[in-house]
């Protein structure tokens, strides 16, 4: 598969995109891209200093099948950023998996993107009336939307954005040896175990640290 884009900006979260980005990392192998509208450090929303690799003037979106756009509690920085709204904007002509969380939406709607799209994420109603570009007909008041090469969910659903994504890039059929939530554990739940090649490989790693 090709690689993955995961576009960073002023205030964005962290918590909202961890889960999907490990598990492409650490289950999938999968290249992780960080990138930003200016090579400066980028500030998360909970104060981690983050060093984009590259900026999006440098990116062939064609070496990517999915951009991930993480939500934002202060929305002002990145909804002013024509760089990157002009990114975003281009996307509409691209063959790739579009995933945006929480407040992320909004910068996909004043692209353009979800003029025909129905979607849904962390938004409060009256940005409709606020926002222009934002489509109240096409908001769907859902935990998590796919419409077309597009989705959408809300913060606290994390976990079902990172089913749905991994989903629809094909790297599985079933998520459910990635992702094992429950109300509540049996022991035989809480009991992990690796196989002797397995437990060969770790130990190697252990020992080539040491």
């Amino acid at each position: 598969m090709k690689k993955v884009l995961c576009i960073i900006y002023p205030n964005f979260s962290l918590y909202e995109i961890t889960t999907l980005t490990s598990t492409l990392a650490l289950s999938f192998d999968i290249t992780i891209d960080y990138v930003a509208s200016e090579n400066s450090k980028v500030i998360s929303e909970d104060g981690l200093s983050c060093q984009p690799i590259k900026t999006l003037d440098q990116i062939r979106i064609e070496e990517y099948s999915c951009v991930i756009l993480p939500g934002m509690v202060n929305i002002g920085p990145a909804l002013q950023d024509e760089k990157l709204i002009s990114f975003l904007r281009e996307l509409s002509e691209q063959d790739v998996l579009i995933a945006a969380i929480s407040s992320a939406p909004l910068l996909l709607a004043k692209a353009g993107l979800l003029k025909d799209t129905k979607f849904t994420g962390g938004i409060w109603q009256n940005f409709f009336d606020y926002f222009e570009f934002l489509p109240r007909e096409n908001f769907q008041p859902k935990v998590l939307v796919q419409d077309k090469q597009i989705i959408t969910a809300i913060g606290f659903a994390h976990q079902e954005f990172a089913r749905k994504v991994i989903l629809s890039l094909g790297l599985a059929e079933n998520t459910d040896n990635y992702f094992k939530e429950k109300n509540e554990y049996s022991e035989e739940d809480l009991i992990f175990t690796l196989s002797d090649e397995e437990f060969d490989q770790v130990e190697r790693c252990i020992e080539n640290t040491l």
